[in-house]
């Protein structure tokens, strides 16, 4: 009786340690969330939870496509500036005869290209994505100076709306940023593309072997962060009316960390939207309730870094882990019972 109590409470103890380790984000979510309403009577006020939902509606959208990224053991560094150079190329075309209608179409037009661009020269050129994604960093956003001669310019009423506009009362920020992350989950678990992208993630070589598309998919990939990197740039843009030549500098650490935060592994192969969701509201509550408790905003940069290094850590030990368990076990405990 005694062993039989004594495998029951493990049992229920491994259980209760997945639930809480599946559900981390989620859990850490909870605690600021509850912290920052009794430090702050402002912070659980509806005005300021629609303020945070409105400020990291930009970063929710590009953390879709960074899930994607992430996924396939890959890494963009540029993102943040896909969302200048995007927004600068179509205010550009404006200044030279576009109609401000097409504007939106083109600014998104030219993310998803800019982010082509990068999985083209991971995919078939071979380099690191790592050091393709940081050298375009630069190169976008030296082009995106060059054209705004980095100053702020004005953008029209046409490229103001999804960062101004409301639907059905909704703040058109919120709603892209739904549409956007359902559209992102139901590609990567219900299409065979996302399958492709987990499969590509959890072993590159096995992917080949196994004849499936490797250098298409990952051009995918890249063209999907560059596109909601240019929908995240239509909504901050708009929000300011304005394209100023500093804007989505360090974003991509922003969203990194919350992709990683919400589980997604920076080794590839395992991830989900809606966990990079919770992790990018996590971060988006740090910063508004820091703001609010007139904590320095420096804070927030060393919570963030903090996170990332800690995550590299624990995945990196969770890697040697795997690699140290027999391979018929490591499949029981990758797959479940």
């Amino acid at each position: 009786m005694s062993a039989t109590f004594t495998g029951a409470t493990r049992r229920y103890t491994g259980t209760l340690g997945e639930v809480l380790l599946r559900n981390t984000v989620l859990i850490a979510a909870a605690v600021v969330f509850v912290a920052f309403s009794l430090a702050s009577s402002k912070f659980a006020s509806g005005s300021n939870l629609r303020n945070i939902a409105i400020q990291g509606s930009g970063s929710a959208v590009m953390a879709v496509g960074m899930t994607f990224v992430i996924i396939t053991a890959g890494i963009d560094l540029s993102i943040g500036a896909i969302l200048f150079l995007s927004t600068a190329g179509a205010a550009e075309l404006f200044v030279h005869g576009l109609p401000a209608a097409w504007a939106p179409l083109v600014a998104v037009l030219f993310g998803l290209g800019l982010g082509a661009l990068n999985g083209a020269s991971i995919a078939f050129v071979g380099i690191n994505p790592l050091i393709v994604t940081l050298a375009t960093l630069n190169l976008y956003r030296g082009v995106g100076g060059h054209l705004t001669g980095f100053s702020t310019v004005y953008l029209p009423p046409g490229m103001t709306k999804f960062g101004t506009g409301t639907v059905a009362s909704i703040p058109a920020p919120i709603v892209v940023a739904a549409v956007v992350a359902l559209v992102g989950g139901v590609v990567l678990r219900r299409t065979v593309f996302g399958r492709h992208v987990q499969a590509i993630g959890a072993n590159v070589e096995a992917a080949r072997n196994l004849g499936l598309p490797v250098r298409r998919v990952l051009v995918g990939v890249y063209a999907i962060s560059g596109l909601t990197a240019a929908f995240a740039g239509l909504i901050e843009n708009g929000r300011l009316g304005a394209l100023q030549p500093t804007v989505g500098l360090g974003e991509e650490l922003t969203v990194i960390t919350a992709v990683v935060l919400g589980g997604t592994s920076l080794f590839g192969g395992k991830g989900s939207i809606l966990g990079s969701l919770f992790g990018v509201a996590l971060l988006q509550m740090v910063a508004d309730g820091l703001v609010l408790a007139h904590i320095s905003p420096y804070v927030f940069d060393m919570l963030r870094a903090s996170v990332l290094i800690v995550a590299v850590l624990v995945g990196t030990s969770r890697a040697r882990s795997l690699r140290a368990v027999p391979i018929v076990r490591r499949r029981r405990l990758e797959v479940g019972p």
